[in-house]
């Protein structure tokens, strides 16, 4: 609601929440890991973050490519992740045996921490999934909450698999009464993002210009593997020649003399065994062929265009590239948007909503109220103002007509208030600079009484002025 979240008291309040937000954000080590997973969106078309929430904050753990798995739910989003790690028996025991209690753990863990083989590798499953047994009636304490994480020692009669994972989570035990899972923990938030670039309806990475390029980036890594091969046994060559020259003293070192009898130069002296001819200019024009290949697959030569053709071009020409450009690129930056971008900013609005203590309640006016997410950097500026010229290029025509005779009255067609919540809408700008809009109409109000009161005085003016007159007549 546009007009309640201009209310002052409101937006006040979401001010203060957007910059707890990006305290937190850059109190975190997200900005690092978000580059690693934009590395990992280009390359492969999905990434993931692990959020593990920390006293005070949260921590980001980017998952290398490979080393986890997700499902997806009916609407195709990833709401399961299964990951293994490997973890040394010395952590193993710090993290996962509390008080000297080692009945959740194999005996071959606690065995080889007893005899010092702490260097023994132990893996580990992490599964993270919905809590079937939530009950949102009942407060959310220990593992009562909508996303459960489970930990349990991978390869062990003691640990499971994830077919019957489910049905095990509700007692937590096996026949005997040891416990199944090294740790449970609960969470209100979903503690794992994946995201995917737009594929098509095909699943996670499996679809993308990285694997449709795949065949031509193996064969440009094959090509450059045979070109400094082939330079190497150019400059440094393999030679042979005559037996005596070998008993006589000869280097390879630029500028010096390799001394030959008359028997080893009628033999044709020092030669390299293998006449190796590189093709250097062929080679060449064949991997830039490749790579240009690769470019296709990404897009490169149309979203390079102008900075590839700087020839001079109408505004037209180059508004209609931009435009194209846009709908090109605009699948992948929406399936970003959806996948990584609001989920992340959903997840840290979350968290310092209920876990922030500098945050104060809400006004009244927002409570029980949904809250949209908006995005406020340059370029969500620059999508958010696209509109922004066409409304200029709309005041100036105004100016313009009202030059002319009874022009003037074109002004009266253009709502100068709702020009102004534009300009504060599109640029996010701070609360308090426009004013509310009932406070504009109480003064523009008062204004027009005062106008009024005074309009009646001079039309008064006269008439007081006669009678005072009249009146000191019979004085004089």
């Amino acid at each position: 609601d546009e007009d309640r979240a201009r209310f002052p008291a409101n937006k006040a309040w979401l001010e203060k929440f957007t910059r707890r937000i990006l305290y937190y954000l850059g109190q975190s080590n997200f900005y690092h890991e978000a580059g690693a997973f934009y590395y990992d969106m280009g390359v492969f078309n999905t990434g993931a973050h692990w959020i593990q929430e920390i006293p005070g904050g949260f921590h980001f753990h980017t998952l290398i490519p490979g080393s986890y798995k997700v499902l997806n739910d009916e609407f195709g989003v990833a709401n399961i992740m299964i990951r293994q790690i490997d973890m040394d028996v010395k952590a193993f025991a710090d993290f996962y045996v509390k008080k000297g209690d080692w009945s959740n753990v194999s005996w071959r863990v606690k065995n080889a921490y007893e005899q010092g083989n702490y260097t023994t590798k132990i893996g580990v499953v992490h599964v993270m999934m919905p809590n079937k047994y939530f009950n949102p009636n009942d407060p959310q304490v220990g593992t009562n909450k909508p996303w459960i994480s489970v930990h349990y020692e991978a390869g062990s009669q003691r640990g499971t698999t994830y077919a019957n994972l489910v049905e095990e989570m509700g007692f937590n035990q096996d026949k005997d009464g040891n416990d199944v899972f090294l740790l449970i923990e609960g969470s209100r938030r979903k503690p794992f993002i994946c995201g995917r670039s737009e594929s098509n309806g095909f699943e996670y990475g499996l679809k993308g210009p990285t694997l449709d390029a795949l065949g031509l980036i193996k064969s440009l890594n094959k090509k450059a593997i045979g070109k400094d091969q082939a330079l190497e046994k150019m400059l440094s060559p393999t030679t042979q020649g005559p037996a005596s020259i070998k008993k006589s003293y000869r280097t390879l070192q630029p500028n010096q003399f390799i001394p030959l009898d008359a028997t080893a130069a009628a033999q044709g002296g020092i030669k390299p065994v293998n006449q190796v001819n590189a093709a250097i200019a062929p080679l060449l024009e064949d991997v830039s062929d490749l790579r240009q290949q690769v470019d296709k697959h990404y897009y490169a030569d149309f979203l390079l265009y102008l900075s590839k053709n700087p020839k001079t071009r109408t505004a037209t020409e180059t508004n209609a590239i931009l435009a194209e450009q846009q709908l090109v690129i605009g699948p992948n930056l929406q399936s970003l948007n959806t996948t990584y971008n609001i989920p992340i900013v959903e997840f840290v609005a979350d968290w310092v909503l209920y876990e922030d203590p500098d945050l104060e309640p809400a006004p009244d006016t927002l409570q029980g109220e949904f809250l949209k997410l908006d995005f406020i950097s340059v370029f969500a500026q620059a999508q958010k103002a696209a509109d922004l010229p066409a409304i200029d290029r709309y005041v100036q025509m105004i100016q313009s007509f009202a030059q002319f005779p009874q022009g003037a009255a074109i002004f009266d067609k253009l709502n100068l208030d709702k020009l102004a919540d534009l300009y504060e809408d599109r640029f996010f700008l701070p609360s308090g600079l426009n004013r509310p809009q009932d406070e504009v109409d109480a003064q523009r109000q008062q204004a027009q009484a005062m106008a009024e009161r005074n309009n009646m005085i001079q039309n008064q003016l006269p008439a007081i002025a006669g009678a005072a007159k009249d009146l000191q007549t019979p004085q004089q």
